[in-house]
């Protein structure tokens, strides 16, 4: 449980708060909101974990807005744009690779980004001695995908399908395996490679000094853009959200916002920056959205 835990806080996002049913409010100045997040910010995250990693968030959240909201974990990205297009949700949390796919929608308004410890990068690690070249030269049932692997490592895993061999994620040996375990199987030869993101394995590397020298990155992704939290238009005025843009980026600074910051490994959150709009172009390009 403390493992999963551990790999859990870092993927989920500092958006979790507490949901209070409520019938439709003055859209200057809402008493409660409606709160998305896709479920694959909670993957491998036991049910009865999610509230109480969430609670600090809440904490900071309620007492910098003075706002009570409901989380509603939805199925996908695109149900959390329907949804939040529907007036059903009122503010959403989207992978920043996720959002480049439905801002189009000019009725999601992004409030602000989270600022990650490091950048979010995917990549395939393989053992030192291995002769690989590329993602090509891997044979088999190759991949190994550890428990609770973030979103943007499966995205990359995906642009690389046409490189591996058919059946590459097939070591059902290894399901349900640990980041740490399956480092530990490319490191002892007992899987070819395993797909991780990329602070995981510098955490691993530094953990165990002696076994991170046995791996080597074969391929890697470039940096994916950070999550963002998105706001229906019509869910409240200009002036509501700036102040719950303001109260969360100075919330950090708070002891609420230092656990929050310590807990999901995050800098804090900032204002979308048109350098974040570049980012989002550059990733829509490399990794389209998804056909209907």
């Amino acid at each position: 449980m403390g493992r999963v835990c551990a790999l859990a806080v870092g993927v989920i996002l500092p958006v979790a708060v507490a949901l209070v049913p409520v019938s439709r409010v003055d859209a200057a100045e809402p008493a409660s909101l409606k709160i998305g997040l896709p479920e694959s910010m909670f993957s491998g995250l036991p049910p009865a974990v999610v509230a109480p990693v969430a609670k600090p968030f809440q904490d900071m959240f309620e007492k910098q807005t003075g706002l009570k909201g409901e989380i509603a974990v939805v199925k996908d990205y695109k149900e959390i744009a329907d949804k939040l297009r529907a007036g059903t949700l009122d503010v959403a949390v989207f992978h920043g690779f996720e959002y480049a796919w439905v801002r189009h929608h000019t009725d999601l308004i992004p409030l602000l980004i989270t600022v990650p410890g490091n950048k979010l990068q995917a990549c395939l690690v393989v053992n030192a001695n291995s002769d690989a070249k590329g993602a090509n030269d891997l044979k088999g049932s190759c991949v190994v995908i550890p428990n609770a692997t973030k979103a943007h490592c499966h995205l990359y895993l995906d642009r690389l399908r046409d490189k591996l061999p058919e059946g590459c994620c097939g070591t059902a040996k290894h399901d349900g395996k640990s980041v740490e375990e399956s480092l530990d199987a490319v490191a002892d030869n007992t899987c070819q490679a395993a797909l991780v993101d990329a602070t995981a394995l510098r955490t691993y590397q530094t953990n165990k000094p002696g076994v991170g020298k046995q791996l080597k990155v074969l391929v890697q992704s470039d940096p994916f853009p950070s999550a963002v939290v998105v706001y229906r238009k019509e869910a409240f005025d200009v002036d509501t959200a700036a102040k719950i843009r303001k109260g969360l980026i100075k919330g950090i600074e708070t002891a609420q916002g230092k656990i929050l910051t310590s807990l999901w490994r995050l800098k804090g959150f900032s204002e979308v920056t048109p350098q974040y709009q570049k980012d989002l172009d550059e990733c829509l390009k490399a990794y389209p959205a998804p056909k209907k």
